[in-house]
């Protein structure tokens, strides 16, 4: 049995906070990956609709960041490879410790949204040691057991990136001319247009990935 984790935090409690504060319309999504040595977490899309030079310089003068790196640039946002400092132990960390797996980290001006699965039961405990002993301000907003495979898992899909798929699709975001736009189904589902953007290309390309790529 696994469990997913869903915590929540004020922009200010994690690195880039300054920089979601300055941009109303900005929105930072960490690449979902397994914390490597020092518990880092190298690549964050970024999803704005501009001042890419100011967000840059913002996001380098963070005390966490050492080195910001542009990798690749697409409609709506950017991907940049970050360069963390190790001199003060964060959610990363904690998260490499007990040997959990990050699914989901986004954030905006409105707080940090983070998912995150543990093998055992144990290994949220040993989370949530990591989190008093590192003085992180964590809420915990929902608590999963998995017992078997949803038509979200099956894809590879996060429970959010099904979501915002689905309801694309029912909002008519995918017609010939859109029904919906992103910041529409941003309302419908709670974020900013910008975080439905990464969602969205993010999940289709899993699925494609999952179904036309795997028959090849």
């Amino acid at each position: 049995m696994t469990f997913v984790a869903e915590f929540t935090m004020p922009p200010e409690e994690f690195s880039f906070g300054n920089v979601l504060r300055e941009h109303s319309d900005l929105a930072i999504e960490f690449e979902s990956v397994v914390p490597m040595h020092h518990g880092l977490m190298p690549f964050i899309f970024v999803w704005s609709d501009g001042k890419y030079d100011e967000i840059e310089s913002t996001i380098q003068s963070d005390r966490g960041v050492e080195t910001i790196t542009e990798v690749d640039q697409f409609d709506g946002g950017r991907l940049y490879k970050v360069g963390w400092s190790d001199s003060v132990p964060g959610l990363a960390d904690a998260v490499l410790e007990s040997r959990a797996t990050l699914i989901e980290g986004v954030g905006t001006d409105d707080g940090w949204s983070f998912e995150i699965r543990f093998q055992e039961q144990e290994r949220i405990e040993a989370f949530q040691e990591c989190v008093r002993e590192y003085d992180i301000s964590l809420d915990l907003e929902r608590l999963q057991a998995e017992l078997e495979v949803s038509t979200s898992r099956k894809y590879d899909l996060t429970d959010k990136q099904y979501e915002t798929l689905v309801t694309a699709l029912e909002e008519g975001y995918f017609e010939n001319p859109k029904e919906a736009t992103l910041e529409e189904i941003g309302d419908e589902l709670g974020v900013s247009g910008a975080a439905v953007t990464g969602r969205l290309r993010r999940g289709l390309t899993t699925v494609l990935s999952q179904t036309v790529m795997r028959g090849d």
